[in-house]
């Protein structure tokens, strides 16, 4: 219970789930998850104590997760909170959600495996809220502040070097928690990490960052060295705009991050920030 998120990348045998018919609209639920191992912590509403568990999801998906208990207890229909991705950490942006179980299938080893969809699409955001982002939001995004997750020290001037020119106040740190410790008081206009790295992956905190209410319109990019279709596959699923192989040419990531980012105030030319043209680009 008191470790820290597992690994977006780490993949959960097809063979422990049973094999099931699904209709179109199931089907193409299903080809949008994304396996992911990370804790989940569930909380029946309006209980406390015994009523809570922390489980580990396997399937995840933009607007639910599926997650493995040993409890017999859960039912569909039942009102649930999920705290999804959990961490015991100090660090942690830990935000309970409010849920509906809509799935329960036994599983061998007296395991259940727990269907949940969030009571909000999309990560959380409401089309209501997507369509009026926060006055704290606005007032933070325009600080133009990039932050990034870099343990490469040239890698991390190269960064600033490139972005700073263009009006872009970069703070890079070296590690997860650093990047965490910043987003409690900072809502960075582009938020970057790198897959692989050690103490949380890119991925982790991309699931940390669009599951969080205060900082879930924040553009992600994700970095990777191994540039395998996996990645960027993963990468979108979890709600990146961008996924980047490693090394990357420095008027690459310029390029990225003004199509994602609002224009430094102090230039005058109006970038084009449009998913439609960041899928046009890449």
């Amino acid at each position: 219970m008191g470790t820290t998120i597992a690994s977006a990348a780490t993949s959960v045998a097809q063979s422990s789930l049973p094999t099931r018919s699904f209709n179109g609209a199931n089907d193409r639920r299903r080809r949008k998850r994304a396996k992911i191992s990370a804790q989940v912590h569930v909380r029946f509403a309006g209980s406390s104590g015994s009523a809570e568990e922390i489980c580990t999801s396997v399937d995840v998906s933009r607007d639910g997760l599926l997650f493995l208990s040993p409890r017999s207890t859960y039912a569909i229909g039942q009102s649930i909170d999920v705290t999804f991705p959990y961490s015991a950490a100090a660090t942690a942006l830990n935000k309970p959600e409010p849920a509906e179980i809509v799935r329960v299938t036994e599983q061998p080893g007296n395991r259940f495996a727990v269907a949940v969809q969030f009571a909000a699409a999309r990560f959380g955001v409401s089309r209501n809220a997507a369509a009026a982002p926060s006055s704290a939001t606005a007032a933070q995004t325009q600080q133009n502040v990039v932050l990034a997750v870099e343990p490469d020290p040239r890698t991390a001037e190269v960064m600033r070097t490139t972005l700073q020119p263009d009006g872009y106040h970069v703070i890079v740190v070296a590690t997860a928690n650093e990047a965490l410790e910043v987003l409690k008081s900072t809502i960075p206009a582009v938020f970057v990490a790198e897959v692989e790295a050690k103490d949380m992956s890119g991925q982790d905190l991309c699931l940390i960052v669009k599951r969080n209410e205060r900082l879930q319109r924040v553009p992600v990019i994700l970095l990777t060295r191994s540039a395998q279709p996996a990645d960027y596959a993963t990468s979108h699923q979890l709600g990146a705009v961008v996924c980047m192989a490693k090394p990357f040419k420095p008027e690459r990531l310029l390029h990225v991050v003004r199509l994602v980012a609002p224009p430094p105030p102090q230039k005058t030319t109006a970038y084009s920030r449009t998913s439609s043209s960041v899928e046009r680009a890449f």
